[in-house]
């Protein structure tokens, strides 16, 4: 390779980086308004949520169906138990469900002579889904796809030697759960069914977007880290290309 050749050759790579810095500059501006919109965004939707559930009936000595009744419109509050109408099972596990999922995999550790370690290879056996259609809720039954964040249990079970491994991960919600639900009404029936465990719903839910609002800034902070740190990188990769160049006589 010729001096010009070796001098070009540098030129190219430090243009490649000066325009990789540029990028990473620029998203380090973005990135953060990116953030903020999210939060005002989050905070927004947090508001309207809190507002909904200030207005809404709290159905302490009234069935479900009677707010209906007198409601075509409307959120309530309704505090007890929900189970499934029409509950779901799977021949290799016990009891009934609102909704299932077992997964089983094989994972099989390979020895590799070129790193000198074994590799694990993960094969998938079966992955089975499964969820009732409805859920009867007080004296009216809703479908379930209307219900959100109903709480769900896993248990992961391991079976044969370490070198070729059954692994069964079990998730699943009760036939049967307890718990108190935000409900959307229109036209005089359920149209949504938001779960929560305790009855101070205003405090899990202002609770929830707060955490919302602090798992965005922790990613956000942690990319504006990454971006830093790439700006560095590239900035004396610049300096040291330059001083090649120069020690080239380019």
């Amino acid at each position: 390779m010729t001096k010009e050749d070796k001098i070009q050759m540098y030129r190219k790579n430090q243009e490649k980086q000066i325009k990789s810095r540029k990028s990473k500059i620029i998203a380090l501006i973005i990135v953060p308004v990116i953030g903020a919109a999210l939060t005002l965004l989050i905070g927004t939707i947090g508001n309207n949520r809190q507002n909904e559930i200030a207005s809404a009936t709290v159905l302490e000595n009234r069935s479900v169906g009677d707010f209906l009744g007198q409601n075509d419109n409307g959120s309530a509050i309704y505090t007890g138990t929900v189970k499934a109408v029409d509950p779901v099972s799977i021949m290799e596990e016990n009891g009934e469900y609102i909704s299932l999922h077992r997964k089983v995999e094989r994972e099989e550790k390979i020895y590799d002579k070129d790193s000198d370690k074994y590799d694990t290879k993960t094969k998938v056996i079966s992955d089975d889904n499964d969820h009732c259609s409805e859920i009867a809720m007080s004296d009216v039954v809703v479908p379930y796809s209307f219900f959100h964040n109903l709480p769900s249990f896993s248990d992961t079970r391991s079976e044969g030697a370490a070198s070729n491994l059954t692994k069964t991960t079990f998730t699943y919600t009760p036939s049967q759960i307890e718990g108190t639900f935000f409900l959307k009404c229109e036209k005089g029936k359920v149209t949504s069914a938001q779960y929560y465990g305790s009855e101070d719903v205003a405090g899990e839910s202002k609770r929830g977007f707060v955490i919302a609002k602090v798992i965005i800034w922790i990613i956000i902070i942690g990319i504006v880290i990454y971006l830093i740190l790439g700006i560095m990188r590239a900035s004396e990769a610049i300096k040291n290309i330059e001083e090649k160049c120069n020690e080239s006589g380019g």
